[in-house]
């Protein structure tokens, strides 16, 4: 299990140390064991059950993910975040020529929010860093924390390289953790 290095108590400085880690995996092995976390998902009982699923369109060194939804968008509803204000809204996922980048140039889709948040079993969660108890670093703005309390039925599966698991890290009270942590 990674630990994190002595020097490294805070959550700036647990992202950085990540995102160097992040920017030196090799390109093939990113897409095999990317490859290996969705068919790992797609096997998963809460994924095989679940109708709605929110993902994520993939970004800036997280596990890739567009082939995964682009698969998945033919057996499941499939739901995306797209950002308004400091909020996570939850958009049907169209295809990719509904897709545009927003102000921190993440691709979201384009079309009306989903309105049954109760209704979204299953939430894959990206993220910088996650710890064996279910933490999880983001990239600092609290988006997935606030939009997670909201739903009160979804089972949360946080998706992640080995490489970004470690015995613990920063981690405060606002931080919501995710049920299940699946990694290559």
């Amino acid at each position: 299990m990674n630990k994190l290095p002595k020097n490294i108590n805070d959550k700036k400085s647990a992202r950085e140390y990540v995102k160097k880690i992040l920017k030196s995996l090799d390109e093939e092995l990113v897409e095999k064991k990317a490859d290996d976390l969705w068919f790992a998902i797609s096997r998963h009982p809460k994924f095989r059950t679940a109708e709605v699923v929110m993902a994520y369109w993939s970004f800036d060194h997280e596990v890739p993910s567009h082939d995964f939804i682009m698969d998945a968008d033919r057996h499941k509803l499939i739901i995306l975040p797209r950002i308004k204000d400091l909020d996570i809204e939850p958009v049907f996922y169209k295809g990719t020529s509904h897709m545009f980048p927003n102000k921190y140039g993440i691709m979201e889709p384009v079309g009306p929010k989903y309105p049954l948040l109760d209704k979204i079993e299953l939430v894959i969660v990206p993220g910088l860093a996650f710890d064996i108890n279910g933490h999880r670093l983001g990239r600092g703005l609290g988006f997935y924390d606030r939009f997670l309390t909201k739903l009160h039925n979804a089972y949360t599966i946080g998706i992640a390289f080995e490489e970004q698991v470690f015995e613990t890290i920063p981690y405060d009270e606002n931080d919501v953790l995710v049920d299940e942590l699946i990694y290559f």
